[in-house]
């Protein structure tokens, strides 16, 4: 049987459930259930509770979400049935629906402070001896929740996992709840997913300096308590475990990485970036000798006190040359203070005057932040697309130079959503987190400091990060201050060419656009189920992009498809009726089929080669 469908994968959202929230002055965590799902590259469809209720509706769709919401008796019998023929629905705290997921409420632990804190943490069992290790596996995380939890038992008797409390403490329960009945799945999520990925994105408004360094800064938002390990990416983490369990049909996801310009696939995306803080006669010299290194760099300039720049529009022309960009450092660095939308645009106005040029991802002089969303509502008002203050690491210290680390949880761009009193919207601005800051190699720590190096572009190249490397002109540019930095720079360069990994070198602005670019592609899926041939699976899909450099569609690979990884050719793929050949490559523990898509709209058919017993279970 073959299915014609726009998506397989389904949400239920009710608006006005965010607006009741919002009138109760409360943000609609679930509402980041959207920007999950962007995040991760797929395409879903929203859908209300009357179209739950309907067989007819749900025909096609192999995955639903469904948030902390209440199911009506009609939705919960439709969806049984639904799970019982196949399909895999995903709950998180989804309220009166203890029969549907298989689970019974015993309990609940409560955040201890706000909605911005750690609850508890969860530990998915390993399945493999490689699964032990965090810095590979999000199976080898203790991952934090923040949100209430509920404490459920169940019929089950496999765990996916165990529940710790916020001391870590063992509950001896489990947290994630699978099912199986009929032919289908269902999880349950005894906790509210969207809320901590969100939380851990966004952090915590920053309201007063909880650091104590006298400054309100990014550091003030993070929301992971200080002895956690902020060398794993928690929210990361978390959306892998989620695609693990949505990856039983090749349903197709937008990779994170571009493609180059032939069209072929990176392995990871370094995009290097740094502040002038308005010292004269460094930049030009350090744009050279990033080109001369063949690294993209960006450097943000920042105003004087009197709005001149240290940068004049010959010098700007001259990076602008060597194919790096520049854009605006804001300065708003004094003891505790809260900047403002007049602040953003004063400085704007000065950028614009001296360089006739907006400013695509901007930074802020010393990490200063206000709020929670404000400098995004107010930068992106003005046509600025994204912030690249996103620190690292906790402060003090002042400067936590030589370090990987994401005090976001994430690598990857994220777009802001708006507080309670603006309706809970997306905005039109990125979040990009800093990865590894100011790497050094200092001749007492050489062999730990060339460990972080490598260990950074090995993961990178493991998992596909865009990775921001941070970098000061002046210590690339002043011989006083570069005795470190330049051996560092050097090795990053001369490792990723000894490990052969394909590189995509772009600046931070460069990213941003990017991300634009690939959340606005749209993917509509047409039909999967047997080929005409009847020997092979084909899932036919529209892809429609207005990035220049095209997308990487990717499909997980169904269990029993015979292919090699890092394979050309094993899966086909026919793009406006031409053959072409798919790229095989693991990514976040998935074998995945990588498909070129140029700029424009195009029809896709994807083809596997499966045994007749996958074929079945797939296509009945």
């Amino acid at each position: 049987m073959n299915i014609v469908t726009t998506s397989l994968t389904g949400y239920l959202y009710d608006d006005a459930l965010c607006r009741e929230a919002n009138d109760n002055g409360q943000n609609y965590w679930y509402a980041y259930i959207a920007e999950m799902l962007d995040e991760i590259g797929l395409r879903a469809r929203k859908l209300s509770q009357p179209n739950l209720a309907s067989a007819e509706e749900l025909a096609g769709l192999k995955v639903i979400f469904v948030g902390d919401c209440s199911l009506s008796d009609e939705a919960k019998r439709t969806l049984t049935e639904w799970v019982s023929a196949g399909g895999t629905l995903i709950g998180f705290s989804t309220k009166e629906a203890d029969e549907l997921f298989g689970v019974r409420r015993t309990g609940l632990i409560k955040q201890p402070d706000d909605d911005y804190t750690v609850s508890a943490y969860y530990k998915f069992n390993a399945i493999g001896e490689a699964d032990a290790d965090p810095s590979y596996s999000f199976r080898g995380a203790m991952l934090p929740i923040m949100s209430d939890v509920e404490l459920v038992e169940s019929a089950e008797e496999s765990r996916l996992g165990t529940l710790f409390n916020a001391g870590k403490g063992n509950t001896g329960c489990d947290a994630i709840v699978k099912r199986n009945f009929g032919e289908g799945t269902t999880y349950y999520f005894a906790f509210h997913l969207p809320q901590t990925i969100w939380v851990m994105h966004q952090g915590r408004p920053v309201v007063r300096d909880i650091d104590g360094d006298g400054y309100y800064r990014v550091g003030d938002s993070i929301a992971f308590g200080r002895l956690t390990d902020l060398k794993l990416p928690y929210a990361d983490y978390w959306l892998q475990a989620l695609e693990h369990m949505i990856s039983g049909v090749p349903q197709p996801f937008i990779h994170q990485l571009p493609p180059f310009a032939d069209g072929t696939l990176p392995d990871l995306m370094l995009h290097c970036a740094g502040d002038d803080e308005c010292t004269p006669g460094i930049q030009v010299k350090a744009s050279h000798y990033m080109k001369n290194k063949g690294l993209a760099y960006q450097q943000n300039i920042m105003p004087s006190r009197e709005g001149k720049f240290a940068v004049d529009l010959d010098e700007f022309n001259q990076i602008k040359a060597n194919g790096h960009d520049i854009s605006l450092h804001f300065d708003f660095a004094k003891p505790h203070y809260h900047f403002t939308e007049a602040d953003i645009k004063e400085q704007l106005d000065q950028y614009l005057a001296a360089f006739d040029e907006l400013p695509v991802a901007t930074v802020n002089h010393c990490t200063t932040f206000t709020g929670w969303a404000e400098q995004a509502r107010w930068a992106s008002s003005y046509g600025i697309k994204g912030d690249n203050s996103r620190i690292h690491s906790f402060t003090p210290p002042y400067n936590p130079i030589n370090q990987l680390g994401f005090g976001f949880g994430t690598v990857y761009p994220h777009f802001v959503y708006d507080d309670f009193k603006h309706g809970n919207a997306r905005i039109p601005y990125a979040y990009i987190p800093i990865g590894l800051y100011e790497p050094r190699i200092y001749e007492e720590t050489r062999e730990s400091d060339i460990g972080t190096i490598h260990s950074a572009i090995d993961r990178a190249t493991f998992f596909g990060w865009t990775l921001n490397v941070f970098l000061h002109p002046i210590y690339i540019a002043d011989d006083d201050w570069n005795k470190e930095c330049l051996p560092a720079i050097e090795e990053i360069v001369r490792y990723i060419g000894e490990k052969r990994y394909r590189a995509m070198h772009y600046s931070t602005s460069q990213l941003c656009t990017w991300w634009f670019e690939r959340s606005g592609t749209d993917i509509e899926y047409g039909e999967w189920g047997k080929a005409e041939d009847g020997r092979t699976v084909s899932a036919s899909f529209k892809v429609t992009t207005a990035s220049p450099s095209g997308v990487f569609v990717k499909l997980p690979i169904p269990e029993g498809n015979s292919v090699t990884v890092g394979s050309s050719g094993a899966v086909t793929y026919l793009l406006d009726g031409e053959s072409r050949e798919g790229t095989i490559q693991r990514q976040n523990g998935i074998d995945r089929a990588f498909c070129y898509i140029p700029c424009g709209e195009h029809r896709v058919e994807v083809l596997f080669n499966l045994s007749p017993q996958k074929m079945e279970e797939l296509c009945d």
